[in-house]
């Protein structure tokens, strides 16, 4: 009995936690039911590690939807929520960005919602790195080496644009 109680509470538990939240890069044959999209491509387009976070009332803040240190296939990234009103911030991990961009986007049930996120040159930042590794130290033993570079990188500013929602078609037909 206890087992079943347990293995009800585990999958009540799942729900609740999955229940309105995004799934990360998603390009289904066909819509599913109850699910809006948003499509999100840049301008000029590239290989960049996307975050999303979506405004939580509640919290006053906004909470991470997706984030990836790889590019999604494609480039693009679509995200599929339940239909409704959102505020979306979106920045890339890549790059050095001076704010992530804040968009407002409408999902309807079964349609896809395209943004264009356009990245400005906006000069140039000194990246600092601190790289950390083991190494054999003269005494015979191991210790931590700590070597750190800095280089030139340019640094971006973002903006985003919503186009009007199209009814569902997967990301190869639809860019």
């Amino acid at each position: 009995m206890n087992r079943k109680i347990h293995l009800l509470f585990s999958f009540t538990v799942l729900v609740l936690w999955t229940g309105g939240c995004a799934t990360g890069n998603v390009n289904p044959p066909k819509a599913r039911p109850n699910t809006g999209y948003v499509d999100f491509h840049t301008d000029p387009s590239g290989d960049f590690y996307w975050q999303v976070a979506r405004w939580d009332e509640s919290a006053q803040g906004f909470k991470k939807l997706f984030s990836d240190f790889r590019p999604p296939a494609g480039g693009g990234l679509r995200l599929a929520l339940s239909p409704g009103q959102y505020r979306l911030q979106v920045t890339f991990l890549n790059l050095v960005v001076g704010e992530p961009c804040v968009v407002e986007v409408e999902l309807k049930d079964g349609w896809v919602t395209p943004v264009q996120v356009a990245l400005v040159a906006d000069g140039n930042s000194l990246v600092q790195r601190k790289d950390q590794r083991m190494g054999a130290s003269a005494k015979g033993g191991y210790r931590l080496k700590t070597s750190y570079r800095s280089e030139e990188s340019v640094h971006y500013q973002l903006s985003a644009k919503t186009s009007a929602p199209v009814p569902y078609q997967t990301k190869e037909h639809l860019w």
